[in-house]
């Protein structure tokens, strides 16, 4: 089978020696030549330092992306490995030595001791085994927000197993199983929004299904809404706005007030972005009117970890969204989707880089449809500039959708 990414880094290479290459690349000879001889694709990131160091001008980026897409679903994510980065903090994540190191240092969580019981012989009893699920579980979360997916998804993936291993544990009371249901759906799905993240959308709605399905037996209806609406995402970015919509708004009827209001706000803010989808401006009105007037009512001191980012700028970045998704057939939501989402890229977090490619597609996309195309053409740009530097296939393929919009706008006689 034809390798275009193997076939255009040989000819960019030339006669250069693997090993400069290798240097110039930042990654190591072994990982160069897999590249070159073994038909093997490297993450966005990799492949961004294979292209600056031949001044492929984003060639490689972009074959590297479209190979992937194409293998997706024939084999697992590729993991970052020593082959592939210099980076210590990306070639240790599953190293107990590390662990311990990592939570000490840098969570500032005296839970070393715990750890072991993950891995060693012996039967630690169930608060322990807790502490060390729960800590770990912290400390992916960090390395996936400082490192990306691909750094931390088979490592989540082993965790995640090792949760549902010990929530079927037959000697587990009631009270303990029911404790571990809850774990398995924040594990579960913080392994659905990785796997979404490197490009695996069917397989991320089934993890986000089963740990919904875990978060119900736990009792917690708010952590089954709040992934009933990950879901809905997944759908929507597909083009399944009917079927994103009726996830959003069942989850919604089913919970009523009996949900967190932050997961209230956050749930009426997509189900917006979904009816516009469907050109149903009214709906999504309405449902982004109450998803601000709950914004209020979010933060009563209790707010669930997996919505924590509840903010202004996360249903200004969804009133951006919805916008968009409006002024593709009625021009006059233009000027609401440009404030909103120049709103949200002012306040945006810095330490939320892999969420601002969401917000630079979306901005791309409402100056596209505003006919201003050097605009769109420049947050476009630094969309896929972040998407790649976070290793984020979901973003990629957004941020490379509008440019391929942007292209075609402009080819029009």
């Amino acid at each position: 089978m034809p390798n275009p990414f193997a076939e255009e880094l040989e000819r960019l290479r030339g006669k250069m020696p693997v090993r400069e290459l290798a240097s110039r690349a930042l990654c190591s000879k072994s990982a160069v030549s897999d590249y070159l001889n073994k038909d093997k694709i490297p993450s966005p990131g990799i492949a961004r330092h294979l292209d600056n160091a031949l001044g492929a001008q984003g060639k490689l980026v972009q074959l590297a992306y479209e190979q992937r897409q194409l293998r997706q679903g024939e084999e697992p994510p590729h993991a970052v490995t020593a082959a592939d980065s210099p980076d210590s903090l990306a070639n240790t994540t599953g190293d107990d030595v590390w662990r311990r190191t990592f939570l000490h240092q840098t969570l500032g969580l005296v839970a070393g001791a715990a750890l072991p019981s993950l891995t060693e012989s012996g039967d630690p009893g169930h608060l322990e085994r807790m502490t060390a699920h729960r800590v770990l579980r912290a400390a992916h979360g960090v390395v996936d927000n400082l490192r990306g997916a691909q750094s931390v998804y088979q490592q989540a993936q082993t965790h995640h197993r090792q949760v549902l291993d010990d929530w079927r544990n037959p000697r587990n009371t009631p009270a303990e199983r029911r404790e571990l249901a809850a774990l398995s759906s924040d594990t579960g799905g913080f392994v659905g929004f990785l796997t979404y993240d490197l490009g695996m959308a069917e397989t991320a709605i089934r993890c986000y299904q089963e740990a919904a399905e875990a978060a119900l037996e736990a009792d917690d209806l708010s952590s089954w809404a709040n992934l009933r609406g990950q879901m809905s995402r997944i759908a929507a970015d597909q083009g399944h706005f009917k079927r994103a919509a009726n996830l959003a708004d069942h989850a919604l009827h089913r919970g009523g007030t009996r949900i967190h209001p932050a997961v209230r706000c956050w749930l009426h803010a997509v189900s917006a972005h979904h009816h516009a989808g469907l050109d149903e401006a009214h709906n999504a009105s309405a449902a982004l009117d109450e998803a601000w007037r709950l914004l209020g009512h979010c933060d009563d001191g209790e707010i669930p970890p997996y919505i924590g980012y509840i903010s202004p700028v996360e249903i200004g970045k969804w009133a951006g969204h919805t916008f968009v998704r409006l002024a593709t057939k009625q021009r006059q939501y233009t000027s609401g989707g440009i404030k909103a989402l120049e709103e949200a890229r002012a306040a945006w977090p810095r330490g939320a880089r892999r969420g601002s490619a969401e917000v630079l597609t979306a901005s791309a996309r409402i100056y596209l449809a505003n006919g201003d195309l050097d605009q769109a053409a420049r947050h476009a740009a630094d969309a896929v500039r972040i998407a790649t530097d976070t290793d984020s296939a979901r973003n990629l393929t957004a941020a490379f959708a509008a440019q391929s919009a942007i292209t075609t706008r402009r080819q029009r006689p």
